[in-house]
Parts: C-alpha cells; sequence; structure tokens
C-alpha cells in the first residue's frame, strides 16, 4: 500500500533516470498510446503526497496516482509488458511501466491547478520544511471540529501522504483513540499527530531504501538489524507490545478503511457533559 514516503522514493529514483531523456512511446491503460507526448522530452520528475508528475517539455505532464497496489518496474523495451500495466515510459531500450496505479493520465501543465483532484490536495508533509502549520489550521476548520481523527488524517485535502500504515501507526504512538474528535484532542494535540506522522516517514525514508516496487518498510523503535515491526496495522488479535491487550480493528470513514489500535494504550476519551439549567 504505498504511502507518501514510498512515493517519494520512487520519484528519487525516476528522477535519476528519466529527465533529459526523449520518449519514443507513452500509453496509458485507459487511452492507450499517445502519439502527441512521443518526442517529447522528460524535464523533471516530483511528488506530492500520494501522486507522482512526471513533466515533459512542452506543456504536458503525465500524473500518477498508485493508489493501494501501484508498482514501478524497469524492463528491457523488447520484454513483454505486464498486463496490468496503467502507464508505460519508453525511451531507447528502457521502459518504465507503472503497473496497477489507480489512474494515469496525461495533463496540460498549465491545468493543473484547476484539476478536480489536484486543486484540494493539502500540503506534502515530506515538504521541506514540513508544512505542519498549514496542516493544522486546514484540520482545525470549524467544519471539522466533530470528525474522527482516524477519518480525519486520511484526508488528502488536509495534509497529502498519510495512508492506512501511518494513520494507525502515529494513533498508537500518540497514544490517540482512532474514535477521538477533533475537538477533544485540541489544536495542541491535532500538532502533536500530524508532527509524528511526518516523523514516522522521514524514519521510514532513512531506515532502509525501498526500491522502485514500493514495498513497505515497517517502522519500529525496538528493531533488530533483521526484524522491524510495526505496533498495531495488520495485528488485529495480537498482542500489544506495550501492554499486552489484544490489537482490535474496526473499519473507519465513508471509505470503509481499515484502523487498528490498542484499546487500553489508545483508551476513547470520554463524551464532553453539558450542564446547566435550560
Amino acid at each position: 500500500m504505498p504511502e507518501g514516503d514510498n512515493v517519494l522514493q520512487v520519484a528519487r529514483m525516476l528522477a535519476r533516470e528519466l529527465p533529459g531523456r526523449t520518449l519514443d512511446l507513452v500509453r496509458t491503460k485507459d487511452l492507450g498510446e499517445l502519439p502527441d507526448l512521443a518526442g517529447r522530452r522528460v524535464e523533471s520528475v516530483r511528488p506530492l503526497g500520494k501522486q507522482m508528475f512526471v513533466e515533459l517539455e512542452g506543456g504536458w505532464t503525465l500524473r500518477v496516482h498508485l493508489g493501494m497496489h501501484g508498482t514501478w518496474t524497469r524492463l528491457h523495451a523488447r520484454e513483454r509488458m505486464p498486463r496490468a500495466a496503467t502507464l508505460v515510459l519508453v525511451s531507447g531500450d528502457v521502459a518504465w511501466v507503472c503497473s496497477r496505479a489507480y489512474r494515469a493520465e496525461a495533463i496540460p501543465t498549465g491545468a493543473l491547478r484547476t484539476h478536480p483532484r489536484l486543486a484540494r490536495l493539502g500540503p506534502d508533509l515530506l515538504a521541506e520544511p514540513a508544512p505542519i502549520d498549514e496542516a493544522v489550521r486546514r484540520a482545525l476548520t470549524p467544519a471539522y471540529a466533530n470528525r474522527e481523527i482516524g477519518d480525519l488524517v486520511m484526508d488528502q485535502r488536509v495534509a497529502a501522504g498519510i495512508g492506512n500504515i501511518y494513520k494507525s501507526e502515529t494513533l498508537f504512538e500518540c497514544r490517540v483513540h482512532p474514535r477521538a474528535r477533533v475537538h477533544q484532542l485540541g489544536e495542541d494535540g491535532v500538532r502533536r499527530v500530524y508532527e509524528k506522522a511526518a516523523e514516522l516517514m522521514r524514519l521510514n525514508l532513512l531506515i532502509r531504501g525501498k526500491g522502485a516496487r514500493g514495498n513497505r518498510v515497517p517502522i519500529r523503535r525496538r528493531e533488530t538489524p533483521t526484524t522491524r515491526r510495526l505496533w498495531v496495522y495488520m495485528r488485529k488479535n495480537q498482542p500489544c507490545y506495550d501492554c499486552g491487550a489484544p490489537i482490535e480493528r474496526f473499519v473507519q470513514g465513508d471509505a470503509g478503511r481499515s484502523t487498528y489500535f490498542c484499546p487500553r494504550c489508545q483508551a476513547e476519551p470520554a463524551p464532553l457533559r453539558v450542564t446547566g439549567q435550560f
């Protein structure tokens, strides 16, 4: 499940190989071969949260969203392309193939600012410096006051890059119940969550480089050279490493995404009581 740090790592690899190359072929799963893009030189590769942009000369940009299963591989141009290829870029005898991605499309570069998906994206938590203040400002929008924090941190309009793994792991490390409401956490609590998410993603980049296939490297502070483990993610019914309570899982948000947590370490906050005469 590629998240912001995976996308950044893959973008760094592609940025070492693609810029300056002239593309002989560009093909997407939805539209087939795009002859208007052949012969264009790649100018840059850059990430934004879970999105990646391959910018071409002449005012065109390829936007790639890896979704939950997207991977990149480097092949010889004469090799058989994967059946699940979402985007194929060929230059000379090398092919860069993105498979099983959620979306790949060609967009006029000038239209990126008004793209219905991209215009709403929040700041990238892996940007330098990390835009924590802007993420917190967006999270504290009055309309979000009653949202569950486990749902809010997945909202790419608030901050781009956090996925299911970092949601569960961040909230565990912050000792925050995923059903806690934003107004219950307050500004300090919300800030702590986004700071921890950014910290974990950067730590994962430093611990071990990931290949272009975007495989997840577990993140842990209690690690040996050969074992790196997750606190709660995908550990339903297994004992918490800290307290021994069985890890629980529930489905959260409109998208129905899995959330993992320790019911003892992440105690659910008591509901606010309203008192007074009416």
